[in-house]
């Protein structure tokens, strides 16, 4: 036998032994959440008109629990107490020295009488409990063309918080930079005195899918964005992995954090232009949402729906609501401690969840749930 023939066949061994060692990888099993406890509970009816579910909502607690939802319809926050069930709504002025333009894409709940949104014209506004306009800060102001604001709770592309650091009086908030090549995204620090400089985080491209900006995976083209007081936490709906930054340093580290229940790679959409085409590209390919920070358990959890078929029989609105559904746990480490598939066709999966210091909430209401429907505000606490 030739040396070069020895050396070709000794080289497809290796690259067959990595590539079911990267096979095995994704396919690792992860064991259910130990001790996974759901509680119902169900908010009483009161004279606010409220919504079933909130794709935007967000938790507060100073001396009680509160939960605040942005009430779309009415352009509005829903501001329940989650000890008593009392229910208030702050409403948002359209014109005006005070107006909020709808929709609103961002909050941030500092205190009952300081609270952050993002409306639509991508001003930062601090309002007081009676809707007051406090503050306003343009987000867009420095931005070069080629770069936009990202600051969005949408279940198809992807959730970017806005943060206030109270300890430094900044904003902290995703940019999206269409002028490079790859497409590339960083988190914007400005400071609420004009003293101080801005400070830029330029963010990891995936390293699973680094053009992922670019349009070749439909919707999911930009990544997930949340904050703790020292960490810029993010991934991609596009695959598993979760990205986190020390804010200090600005070093980044990539963890590992496969689903055993889900693809944990998109495929490329089959068009950049048919939106038929984008419409099941989300559906054939899972979605892994934002990680969230419980501090109470110096845990995290990750949300993700599963790819489905694209059944060209049932509507869009059917396919979506009837997916199923996980709940990931990671320990401070981000290392998977559990993962477990939740109740189909009883969830919003159209991001109507928010965590508690402890807990998660999802709301009760889907579509396809079946029997009597109730008015009433209802979700569900799940611990471990």
């Amino acid at each position: 036998m030739k040396i070069q023939e020895l050396i070709c066949i000794c080289l497809f061994f290796f690259l067959a032994a990595c590539n079911s060692t990267d096979e095995k990888k994704v396919r690792i099993e992860t064991s259910p959440i130990k001790d996974l406890k759901i509680e119902n509970h169900v908010i009483p009816e009161s004279d606010i008109l409220n919504l079933k579910s909130y794709y935007l909502s967000t938790y507060y607690h100073d001396s009680i629990d509160w939960l605040y939802g942005y009430n779309s319809k009415l352009h509005a926050l829903d501001c329940f107490n989650l000890k008593n069930g009392e229910a208030t709504q702050i409403s948002f002025k359209t014109e005006g020295t005070s107006s909020v333009i709808r929709p609103i894409t961002g909050l941030f709940i500092c205190s009952q009488d300081s609270i952050w949104v993002v409306d639509a014209t991508q001003n930062a506004i601090l309002l007081n409990r009676n809707g007051e306009v406090l503050k306003k800060i343009e987000l867009p102001l420095g931005l070069s063309s080629g770069q936009s604001v990202m600051v969005e709770r949408n279940y198809a592309i992807s959730t970017t918080d806005l943060y206030y650091d109270r300890s430094r009086c900044s904003l902290l908030f995703g940019i999206r930079n269409a002028d490079t090549n790859p497409v590339s995204f960083e988190v914007r620090e400005i400071f609420l005195s004009d003293s101080v400089p801005q400070i830029i985080y330029p963010l990891h491209l995936s390293v699973d899918v680094p053009e992922v900006g670019n349009g070749e995976y439909a919707n999911m083209d930009r990544p997930n964005i949340t904050f703790t007081p020292d960490k810029i936490i993010y991934n991609y709906p596009v695959e598993s992995h979760i990205y986190v930054m020390d804010r200090m340093s600005k070093e980044t580290k990539v963890y590992e954090a496969y689903s055993s229940y889900c693809k944990n790679k998109a495929d490329k959409c089959e068009s950049r232009k048919d939106y038929a085409k984008w419409e099941k590209h989300g559906v054939v390919n899972s979605h892994f949402y934002e990680v969230r920070y419980l501090p109470d358990r110096d845990m995290y959890i990750r949300l993700q729906v599963k790819e489905e078929t694209y059944d060209t029989s049932k509507r869009l609105g059917e396919i979506l609501s009837g997916r199923k559904f996980y709940l990931t746990v990671l320990d401070n480490h981000f290392s998977v401690i559990g993962e477990s598939e939740l109740a189909s066709k009883r969830y919003s999966l159209l991001t109507g969840w928010c965590t508690t210091s402890d807990a998660l909430l999802l709301y009760v209401d889907n579509p396809l749930s079946g029997g009597e429907k109730k008015e009433n505000v209802e979700y569900d606490r799940l611990s471990w």
